[in-house]
């Protein structure tokens, strides 16, 4: 008997840590969501056009990697950094096209893990990042309306 109840505490403890663990990271890719979105809607208007067509392009990418969770994962000098983090850096860069790249890469990344997410939190920043793409694209689509 002591066992069962062993085993329904275990069960107990490891569902609370993984709803601990998903918790804190859909709150951590939320604060960097803020940055991301503010970096792109940020951007001078002649590239947000640019920048909708490399988040297609990485979403695409993401798609067809053999493991999209490792997609964008670099080594360098023995350190492995995450695809996420990555894009999260270079989309502070002060240089506009590494910034772009930077905010396709998260985007695209974040676009895949929140998809088909069950926690409400991760719903709704898949529902943001849905939010800014159509921006993103409405704005561009204003832009080629204008210079016809």
């Amino acid at each position: 008997m002591i066992s069962q109840f062993q085993k329904a505490g275990d069960n107990y403890i490891r569902r609370l840590v993984t709803r601990v663990t998903s918790m804190g990271r859909a709150a951590r890719l939320r604060r960097q969501f803020g940055e991301i979105e503010q970096r792109s809607l940020e951007l001078p208007r002649s590239y947000r056009d640019q920048l909708a067509e490399l988040i297609g392009r990485e979403c695409d990418n993401v798609e067809a990697a053999p493991d999209p969770s490792l997609y964008g994962t670099q080594t360098e000098n023995g350190v492995t950094t995450n695809g996420l983090d990555l894009g999260f850096d270079r989309a502070r860069s002060d240089n506009v096209q590494v910034r772009m790249r930077g905010i396709a890469l998260w985007i695209a990344l974040v676009y895949r893990e929140t998809r088909d997410a069950d926690a409400s939190e991760s719903q709704e920043l898949h529902r943001a990042i849905l939010r800014v793409l159509r921006e993103l694209k409405v704005f561009s689509s204003r832009v080629e309306g204008n210079e016809n």
